[in-house]
């Protein structure tokens, strides 16, 4: 005690206490405090502050008050009434606040306010680490800055670095996009972030979606890995691959790995793949490139080439590098092809083959096959069909023909200038007319052999044909996918599982539950006795009650070893924990004793559950007691099954508590982990 204007001893209303009043000022251990009136209880080395309360901790901490209470014997603090409490980078309000010194930590759970240069950041709850600087919140989290709002249950906040973590489900909402994550870090002085676990970036017209998402702010520069989609609303475009970048900006984006851009053309779907996507320009003006091993796929229409290049404004879709097109029961080829588009319909409407045009398809009933070819191709669609082709320059025929029978008549084979071919509405070719330097002749089948019967260049690949949207994939890629995708799950069911650990471990860090594990650790089986004079046995990490007066001492009398009850100097139970996830029920007293195994390492995966504890009956953190049987969790069918279990198979009655949340009941039941259900009457 430094100073005080005045100070009185009044045994009758403050024994043992030290009345000082005016200019109060104490230190202790580094700590300095200021206030208008105190009481000093010396034998217990404690302080009530009253009236402009400060305490001061070298430059680390100023806080503010209009009471506060210091013990000195444990170092800790407690603080009341408009508290404001002021750190190199933030200014934080609150109602109540604790501080630990030994620990440096304050905390409060009453709504606290935090405000530094940029950002202003609201919570139900919260921590502050005067150490590390950072602030740790839980409950209805909301961080302002100028340019987004941040808002989470749960969000870690380093004040020196701007850096802020989130966990669970959490949103940035900035002036034109939105993001959502469910882990997630972000930076609020280079207002740069990564988002994992179901995360997603929304603009006003595309949504970027990835395991991994990486965002810059100032550039609007966005990348995602593994399982990226990208929606385009306006565009009606699907893109997806295992790793992408979007430039905003710029109108760009950027994929590979299993790359794919789906289309709605005439209220259809069009999937194309290539090894590199890039979209480019502004709505309307939208071109695709696609290159390397491009394949795609409509209905009756697909193929593949080297690489597309794809111009929305004009309609027109170039396939360039051996181009292949299967349209119904036509293959056909050459050096370049054009698909042309109506950008009013939005309908296919024509094509063009330059160099090397060359139709074929299958006679409709024989094993020959029709055959026209030239130098380039002018085709014209019909609801999706090649409804007609010219082909002109140096053409050659060899066309099947037959009568209404199907019987044939003969083969035409002959070369022209010019021909036109119509097809049918299934696409069988109906007419063939030449024109110009017609030369050739119809043939019986006899009379022309089997080489001749073949034009020259003949290349049918039919086997090759893409049938359906997951052909567009080659098998490379197809077994690339599977690793990532394989890969990507087992990272969600770790950082699941390891979230739940972490999320465990702070909120009872918060709400001030961290004895009640460990009277479930140190006390189980045993009956305990709280403040209030409440009887409780614990067991299996519940708290459970007697069903009368006679019930404990038959539980003495059972249990022998356990007949001295703890005496716990806390109140241990409240009314409102009824039906929580501390209640386990009511005991008869004739139940038998159960060792309680833990787990020796935390942050347990299902691979390393499965293995470390089959054939073995274990419990979750919500007292959830499963049956892990060859990779699955069986359940009890009622309530006496587990019972009947452990009586049955006395191996049973070593549980194994692991302190993670293993089984959600709304998103696993039918899953690949749920075993079903045992009665308690198997007997192994």
């Amino acid at each position: 005690m430094e100073h005080s204007d005045f100070s009185d001893i009044n045994q009758t209303e403050l024994p043992n206490a030290l009345l000082l009043t005016g200019n109060v000022r104490v230190t202790h251990d580094g700590i300095v405090m200021t206030c208008n009136k105190a009481y000093y209880f010396q034998d217990e080395n404690y302080i009530k502050a009253f009236g402009e309360v400060q305490m001061v901790q070298g430059d680390t901490l100023f806080l503010n008050s209009k009471y506060a209470e210091y013990n000195g014997n444990i170092k800790k603090a407690f603080a009341s009434g408009n508290v404001v409490m002021n750190s190199p980078e933030s200014t934080m309000t609150t109602d109540t606040l604790y501080f630990d010194r030994n620990s440096q930590e304050a905390y409060f759970n009453s709504k606290g306010n935090i405000v530094n240069k940029t950002n202003t950041l609201t919570s139900n709850s919260g921590r502050y680490y005067v150490k590390e600087r950072k602030y740790q919140f839980l409950n209805s989290v909301v961080l302002n800055n100028p340019e987004y709002t941040i808002k989470s249950n749960h969000l870690d906040y380093y004040t020196k670095q701007g850096d802020s973590y989130l966990y669970g489900p959490s949103t940035i909402t900035g002036k034109d996009n939105f993001i959502y994550t469910e882990n997630g870090y972000y930076n609020s002085k280079k207002n740069i972030g990564n988002f994992k676990k179901k995360s997603y970036i929304k603009y006003k017209d595309r949504l970027i979606e990835g395991d991994s998402l990486y965002y810059d702010r100032k550039t609007e520069y966005a990348s995602g890995t593994n399982n990226v989609k990208i929606t385009d609303s306006i565009n009606k475009a699907i893109i997806r691959g295992h790793y992408g970048e979007v430039f905003k900006n710029k109108d760009s984006l950027y994929v590979t790995k299993h790359a794919s851009i789906r289309y709605l053309v005439e209220k259809d779907s069009m999937f194309i793949h290539a090894k590199k996507i890039i979209v480019t320009g502004k709505t309307g003006e939208r071109i695709v490139r696609g290159f390397h091993n491009v394949r795609f796929y409509k209905t009756e229409l697909s193929g593949k080439c080297d690489s597309i290049h794809s111009d929305q404004k004009k309609a027109l879709t170039k396939l360039i590098g051996q181009p292949i097109l299967w349209n119904f029961e036509n293959q056909l080829t050459g050096d370049l092809m054009h698909l042309i588009g109506n950008n009013k319909t939005e309908k296919l409407d024509s094509l063009k083959v330059f160099n090397n045009s060359f139709i074929i398809s299958k006679d409709t009933v024989g094993s020959g096959f029709n055959q026209i070819k030239g130098i380039n191709l002018y085709g014209k669609f019909l609801e999706n069909r090649l409804h007609e082709a010219n082909i002109v320059k140096n053409v050659e025929v060899i066309y099947y023909m037959r009568n209404n029978k199907k019987e044939l008549i003969g083969i035409n084979k002959k070369i022209s200038s010019k021909v036109n071919m119509v097809m049918d509405d299934k696409s069988k070719i109906e007419t063939v007319t030449f024109f110009d330097m017609i030369d050739g002749d119809i043939y019986p089948e006899q009379d022309l052999p089997e080489n001749a019967r073949k034009l020259k260049g003949f290349n049918w690949r039919g086997a090759e044909r893409i049938k359906n949207k997951e052909e567009i994939f080659p098998p490379e890629e197809v077994e690339m996918d599977q690793k990532i995708v394989e890969e990507s799950k087992r990272k969600y069911q770790e950082e699941q599982l390891n979230q739940s650990v972490q999320n465990n471990k702070l909120e009872d860090h918060i709400n001030g539950d961290d004895f009640y594990e460990k009277i479930f650790i140190k006390y189980n089986n045993r009956i305990i006795e709280d403040k209030n004079g409440t009887k409780l046995l614990v067991k299996n990490f519940k708290f459970r009650f007697a069903v009368d007066e006679n019930t404990f001492n038959i539980y003495k009398k059972s249990h022998p070893l356990f007949k001295n009850e703890i005496k716990i100097n806390q109140i241990v139970w409240f009314k409102k924990m009824q039906y929580g996830k501390y209640d386990g029920g009511f005991f008869k007293g004739t139940e038998p004793l159960e060792t309680i195994e833990l787990s020796k390492k935390e942050k347990l995966t299902y691979d390393e559950i499965f293995s470390l504890y089959n054939d073995r009956v274990i419990i979750d953190r919500n007292g959830m007691e499963l049956l892990v049987k060859n990779g699955k969790f069986k359940f009890p069918t009622d309530f006496d099954s587990l019972k009947k279990l452990k009586a049955n198979n006395p191996k049973y009655r070593n549980v194994v508590r692991i302190n993670q949340v293993l089984w959600d009941w709304n998103s696993m039941q039918y899953g690949k982990y749920d075993g079903g259900l045992f009665t308690g009457n198997e007997k192994e």
